[in-house]
Formats: structure tokens, sequence, C-alpha cells
């Protein structure tokens, strides 16, 4: 038991050394300013964010829960380092002037992305709907809940799952052992189909990996490491518009 949870920790350490980094930011939009927001961070994003070598930011907008229609913009990166890069004075004061008056700042977190656990396919497309759900969960619960994950992973590659999943851990900025698991989807069409096929072939393939009911099995302790509350369930929107290209 010792040793799994060992090896476990490893894989995330390592992953974590190199691990791509964003940096998010809730944005609350004032009444009334929703053309102004949007058309400012627009025309930013397409003459300071648009090049190979510059800052990438990308934009989603809330579709479901407390902050529905307010957005949350992210600060995308290789590393962490980056972190430290100047903040270029053109760019910065293009958006306290076209962006910064329409709106009010909400939480701020980083998340760092586990490349071991995610799983984007080749061919997965243009998707810009993302469910995402976030846990929570207990420190003693460690080990069951990124079992899982891994073998969720595993499965997903065996079963030729075509759509992407990325697993995001909170590096800061939040309270507790936070998880975002987003998947893609091509709209919510897109969603239903996805949920169809190819997710009962991905559990066919997990139980023929781990044995009979193993997902169902491995499900259920993953909710009992939860803590209160700590499941929920998103939907967001990528807005290519106010979103780097690259």
């Amino acid at each position: 038991m010792k040793k799994i949870t060992i090896t476990l920790l490893l894989i995330l350490f390592v992953s974590s050394l190199s691990a791509q980094v964003g940096q998010a930011r809730i944005l609350e939009v004032k009444d009334g300013q929703m053309d102004k927001f949007m058309s400012g961070v627009a025309k930013k994003t397409q003459m300071y964010n648009n090049s190979e070598d510059s800052e990438k930011f990308y934009t989603f907008q809330i579709l479901t829960g407390p902050n529905a229609t307010d957005f949350i913009r992210v600060r995308w990166m290789e590393s962490m380092n980056e972190l430290d890069n100047p903040v270029d004075a053109d760019e910065l004061s293009y958006w306290n002037k076209n962006a910064r008056p329409y709106y009010t700042e909400g939480a701020a977190r980083i998340w760092s992305r586990n490349a071991n656990l995610s799983h984007v396919p080749e061919e997965s497309g243009n998707t810009n709907l993302r469910r995402v759900i976030y846990y929570n969960y207990k420190d003693s619960g460690e080990q069951d809940f990124w079992r899982f994950r891994q073998r969720v992973k595993k499965a997903m590659v065996e079963s030729g799952y075509g759509s992407a999943m990325n697993v995001l851990g909170c590096a800061s900025g939040c309270n507790g052992n936070w998880v975002q698991v987003r998947f893609h989807h091509d709209g919510y069409a897109g969603q239903s189909a996805d949920y169809g096929e190819p997710l009962q072939a991905m559990i066919e393939k997990y139980n023929e990996l781990y044995g009979n009911d193993a997902y169902e099995q491995d499900s259920d302790k993953v909710d009992a490491t939860l803590m209160p509350e700590g499941r929920r369930i998103r939907h967001l929107m990528l807005m290519p518009e106010m979103s780097s290209s690259w």
C-alpha cells in the first residue's frame, strides 16, 4: 500500500515539474457593459496575444452556476516560471482603458495541467464547449482519487476515446485539494454523443482491465473521498474571438 502511494505521488510530482500552467481570473461583467467588455477583450487579444511568441490568453464564458454569463480569463503558460516575465506596458495600458472599466475581478487561481492523466487524441477536432467537474477530495482519499484518474486515462487510450479530457490541479488560490476535470465537446449534441457509445466503450475497457464492475466500485470510492459539496459541475464556452489562436 505504501509503495502504491509513493508511486502515485512521484508521478504527480514529476508531471508538475514541467507542467503547463493556467493563471485564471473570474471577470464579473458590470450591468449593461457586456458589449463593451467583449469588444474590448477581443480587440486587445487580437492586437497583443495572437502571435506565436506572444502571451497566450483564453476566454471562457461561464454558462451555468452562480457566475453564469460572467467570464474566466486564462493566461496559459508552459511553466510557472513565466509568471516572472514583465508585463508589456502598452498591452496593460490598452487593457486598463478598453476592458478594465467594464468588469470587477472575482477569484484568481493558478491551475497546473497533469499531462500524465490527461487525454488529448490527435484528431479531437475544434470543440468549444467544456463540461468541467470540480472535485475537492480529503487528504485521506488521495490514493483512491488519483488511482481512478490514472485508470480512466488508460481506459480512454485503449478504448480509442475520441474526445479530449484535461486534468488540472489547483496550485494556488484554493482551499483544499481541488482538481478540475475538463471534458471537451462539440456543443451539447456532441456531449450527448460522447457520453453514449464512446463512454460505454471506455467503461467496458476499464472493467476489462481492472475487473468486473471495477468502474462503479472505483467511482464509489472517489465519492467517499470527497469533502462536503466536493463535486461541482459547470459548463463553459470558449470564446474564440476573445482568445489567442495559437
